[in-house]
This record gives structure tokens, C-alpha cells and sequence, in this order.
């Protein structure tokens, strides 16, 4: 990519301003405060956007720190950059309540969208922060050994696999291990409703197991008492028996006793008589009546009495014969009314003998009292086994559990997924990495140091005299330069799609001339090579312009005022 104008609208100390970029080294010149971090910091947010941010901690961050203060609604700027050699337009508006942003094809008229990525495209996938690691160059300061293999470590796990580092490997596995604490901490939740659920179980569980022991016991109890009860109802009913069967003797005697007694009376011989031989005595009965009429009708022809007086005496005699006749039937039905009356009062009394028993108030109480034992037992015996259910169903992991469970699962895999692969990009390319390396720092070291060895735990050493050497047992300024070569070299390796522009600001403060003219004609070189890459050098200091024209390197020049 190249820049090729910046359009500035309103943006920090920068107010409608035209600056111009050309192909090869550019030098932004300016005395302090004169805005060269202000531009700066205009094309980062240009290409890679800019947020307001909320908190104290944002009061110095861009946003603030170039927000216009009299006219916010104007906070705006555009820039012209070629990508694979076709022009684009980009325009933003930074005023957090009116965010605008405009990209499209100059070439063609084609609108594009920020939102859905099609600068990041264009940019080739490179973000703000792996710029930031790679092309931004900074002033180095003092850069130890140890920081320098710190950062070649991150590299090496941060940069992806086929030119692009938005794959923050540390980070990604540092989220996924975030992730994993807050799921494992739900499961933790879940485990501690679950064991309160259980400890509430098992306190039910084992208080339904002393009632169930005591109800064991109370029905023990309760069957002993129907056994004695029921033992002493048999006890009863034989003694009823035998009292009613004596009476039952007695009585037979004394009925005996009566018939025999030749003190009978007529109608009790004659109640006797129909009791013992109903049929004769109703013939005898009969048989009086017949010869009563005889008697009658012999006297009649015999005697000579008036006809009426012999019908009145015969109306009277007949009246006598029935009465006669239904006294005898009469007392023939009351004598067999009080037989029955007698023997259904036997059987009555013998049927009471065991309904009484039965109804024993003790014994009834005793059995209702074993049912509602019983009962009691069952429903605390079924309540009992839903709950050992309930313990056994508390004791697998459940729906919501066996998820998040599935998800740890997940982002375990994950993580270690991301280790293989990066330990594979280690091994695929820690050669090419050295060789990048090697070759930068060769240019800038104008062929002192020309071999660097990248190792598997991201250690770097440099290869002088046949003999490996850690970049901290070098001089400051060769170790300045051996970083230099290092973010040159990532850099080459995660914009291989479309080459970045390289921004140095006020990164050669601690560099002598030597250093520096030797880093400046590695870059023409560089540039020579790469028709179209663009260098950014913001500075205070004139003697970078003037190394480069004593080397005779052309350059433009920016100046700010």
C-alpha cells in the first residue's frame, strides 16, 4: 500500500491541511510541537479507526488528545492511497455522534464498506496492533536482550501461518482460559445447588427412614395387640357358646318337665297337642264339628220342638262349635309363634354372641390403627424411593451441566489445538524467520553480523566467528539494530499480501551516524527492490535528511510548522 495525500480537516493542531506522500523515503521534518505526532496519529486512525473510549483512563487517548474543542462536529480527515496500484478514497468522520466512514474505488466509482471489512481486505488483514508490532517503528530506547526475546517469542506465537498475525496466540489462549474459568465457575454453581439439593435429600431420606423404623415397630406392636385381642375374642365366643348351649339344655328339660306334668291344663294339652302333632288335632277338630251336626240333626227328627226354637237352639249350638274351633286355631298359631319366636331368639342370641365380639371396641381401634400404620408406612416407603431416585438423577451431571461441561471440553481442544498448530508454525517457520532476519541485519550491520538463528522457545542468536552469541552480550546499538532487523523481518512476513508503508518516528534518536547512514542506505535498498514501498521518517532533526543526501538517496520532504 502507499499513501498518497492526507486530507486533514479538523484533527488536533492539524486544520485543513494538504500533505502530499511520494513512493520511497519521506521525511516529515518539524521542531517539537509542530505536529508530526499529530499526523501520525491522523493516518493510523484514518486506516485502522478511532473510538472515543469511556473512563478516566481514556482522557489521554487519541481521540481525546486531537479533539477538536471549539468545532467537534468537524473532526474529520481523508486520505488517497493506492493498493496493487489502483487509487481509493477513504474519508472518516471521528465525532463519536456522527461516525461517517466513506471508501470507494476512484478508478471505477465503486463504493465500498469499512463496516463489512473491505478496508481490512484491502489492507491485507494486518490490524492496528500487528502494525503497530511490525511497521511503527518507535524510538527503540534501551532495548534489552531479554525484551528482545520476549518479543521474538510473541512473534513467533502471535504471527499466522501464511503471512498474517491476527492470530493472537497468547491472547486467544489467555480468552479461552477466561472462558474456561467463568464455565468452570457455573459448574461450580451448579455442583453447590446440586450437593445443597442433595444434603436436603439425603436429611429427608434418613428422617423417613427412623419414621419407616418406627412405624415397623408401632405395626409390630399394633399386630401383637389384634393377635391378643383376636385370641381373646375366641375365648369369649367359646364361653357365650357354652352359657347359651346350658340354657338351651335347661330349657329343653323344663319344656319336657311340662309335658309330662299330669296337672296340664286343656288348653295347654291342647296347645301340647297341636305343638307336637298338628295335623291329627285339626282332623279331631273337624271330626267334633261333623258329629255336633249329627247329634243335632237326630234330635231334630226325633224330638218334636217348633221348627224356629230348633233353629235358634241349632244357630247356638253352631256358635258354640266355632268358637270352640277358633279357639283351638288360635291358640294352635300362638303356640307356634312363641316356638319360633323362641328358636329365632336362640339364633339371634347366637349371632350376637359373635357380632358383639367383632365389634369390640378395642379390637376395631387396634385394626383401624394397623390400616393407618400401614397406610402411613407405604406413603412414607414410596416417598423414600422417590427420593433415592432423586439422588441417583442429583448425581449425573444434567442438561445445562453436561453442556457447559461439553463447552470446557471444547475450549480444552481448543487451546490445545492452538498449541499444536503453533508449535507447527514454529517449526515451519522459524528458518524463514531466521533468513529474514539474518538478511535485514546483515544490511544494517553492512555485513558484521549476517547469520541469526531463531530457536524454538523464541530465543535469538547471532553467529559470529563460527560461534553462537545472545544479542545481550552485543553493544547497544548493534542490539538496536538486530531489533530493528526483527520487526523488519515479522513485518515482511505478515504483509506479504500488500506490502505496508514502514513509519519510523523519532526511531534513530540513539542511533550514531555510522549506524545511521548504514540503516538509511539499507532502506533505499529495500525500496529499490520493491518498486512503490513507501518510508515514513518523522523527525526533529535535520541530519537524517542530510546522510541522505550525502549518500545521494532521494527523498521527500515534508515539512511541518
Amino acid at each position: 500500500m502507499q499513501i498518497k495525500e492526507a486530507i486533514i480537516g479538523q484533527f488536533g493542531k492539524l486544520q485543513n491541511r494538504n500533505i502530499s506522500f511520494e513512493p520511497g523515503i519521506n521525511v516529515i521534518y518539524g521542531e517539537n510541537e509542530a505536529g508530526k505526532t499529530t499526523l501520525h496519529d491522523f493516518l493510523l486512525g484514518m486506516f485502522f479507526g478511532m473510538e472515543k473510549g469511556r473512563g478516566r483512563g481514556t482522557l489521554n487517548s487519541m481521540y481525546q488528545k486531537h479533539e477538536p474543542w471549539h468545532a467537534p462536529s468537524y473532526y474529520s480527515g481523508a486520505v488517497r492511497f493506492l493498493v496493487d496500484g489502483k487509487p481509493f478514497y477513504l474519508e472518516r468522520n471521528f465525532y463519536y455522534k456522527d461516525k461517517k466512514d466513506i471508501l470507494k474505488n476512484e478508478a471505477d466509482g465503486e463504493e465500498l464498506s469499512v463496516a463489512y471489512g473491505d478496508l481490512a481486505m484491502l489492507l491485507g488483514g494486518i490490524d492496528k496492533e500487528t502494525f503497530g508490532n511490525t511497521y511503527d517503528i518507535p524510538q527503540t530506547g534501551a532495548v534489552t536482550g531479554k525484551e528482545l526475546a520476549d518479543i521474538l517469542a510473541e512473534y513467533l506465537s502471535n504471527a499466522a501461518e501464511g503471512g498474517g498475525a491476527n492470530i493472537q496466540v497468547q491472547r486467544a489462549k489467555a480468552a479461552l482460559a477466561a472462558r474456561k474459568r467463568e464455565l468452570t465457575q457455573e459448574v461450580k454453581t451448579i455442583h453447590e445447588r446440586k450437593n445443597e439439593d442433595i444434603r436436603q435429600l439425603i436429611v429427608e431420606k434418613d428422617l423417613l427412614e427412623r419414621d419407616s423404623r418406627g412405624l415397623h415397630a408401632n405395626i409390630a406392636d399394633a399386630e401383637r395387640e389384634i393377635d391378643q385381642l383376636k385370641r381373646v375374642r375366641v375365648e369369649e365366643i367359646g364361653e357365650k357358646r357354652k352359657r347359651l348351649s346350658e340354657q338351651e339344655r335347661h330349657q329343653t328339660v323344663r319344656m319336657e318337665r311340662q309335658d309330662a306334668a299330669p296337672e296340664r291344663t286343656g288348653a295347654e294339652k291342647a296347645g301340647k297337642s297341636e305343638w307336637e302333632k298338628e295335623q291329627p288335632d285339626r282332623m279331631a277338630g273337624i271330626g267334633l264339628c261333623a258329629s255336633a251336626l249329627l247329634v243335632n240333626t237326630a234330635v231334630h227328627h226325633v224330638t218334636s220342638y217348633p221348627s224356629r226354637l230348633f233353629f235358634i237352639l241349632q244357630a247356638v249350638f253352631f256358635a258354640g262349635m266355632i268358637l270352640c274351633g277358633l279357639y283351638v286355631g288360635i291358640s294352635h298359631v300362638i303356640e307356634k309363634a312363641k316356638k319360633e319366636a323362641y328358636l329365632s331368639a336362640q339364633k339371634n342370641e347366637m349371632k350376637a354372641v359373635t357380632q358383639e365380639t367383632y365389634a369390640d371396641a378395642g379390637l376395631r381401634q387396634a385394626e383401624r390403627m394397623l390400616l393407618s400404620l400401614k397406610e402411613s408406612l407405604s406413603e412414607k416407603e414410596t416417598r423414600r424411593y422417590n427420593i433415592m431416585q432423586d439422588l441417583e438423577a442429583a448425581k449425573q451431571p444434567g442438561g445445562q451441566e453436561k453442556e457447559l461441561l461439553e463447552d470446557i471440553r471444547a475450549l480444552e481442544l481448543a487451546a490445545a489445538e492452538i498449541d499444536r498448530l503453533a508449535k507447527e508454525y514454529y517449526e515451519d517457520s522459524l528458518d524463514g524467520l531466521g533468513s529474514a532476519v539474518s538478511k535485514w541485519m546483515s544490511q544494517l550491520t553492512a555485513g558484521k553480523y549476517d547469520h541469526a538463528i531463531v530457536k524454538e522457545d523464541g530465543k535469538l542468536l547471532i553467529l559470529a566467528d563460527g560461534k553462537e552469541i545472545l544479542p545481550e552480550a552485543l553493544s547497544h546499538g548493534t542490539l538496536e539494530q538486530i531489533y530493528l532487523a526483527f520487526r523488519l523481518a515479522v513485518g515482511e512476513i505478515v504483509t506479504k499480501e500488500e506490502p505496508m508503508p514502514v513509519i519510523f518516528d523519532e526511531a534513530f534518536g540513539m542511533y550514531d551516524e555510522k549506524r545511521l547512514m548504514q540503516t538509511l542506505r539499507a532502506l533505499d535498498c529495500q525500496i529499490r527492490k520493491e518498486q512503490g514501498r513507501q518510508i515514513l521518517i518523522f523527525t526533529c532533526q535535520k541530519r537524517e535528511m542530510e546522510l541522505l543526501e550525502q549518500s545521494g538517496i532521494t527523498y521527500h520532504k515534508i515539512v511541518l510548522e
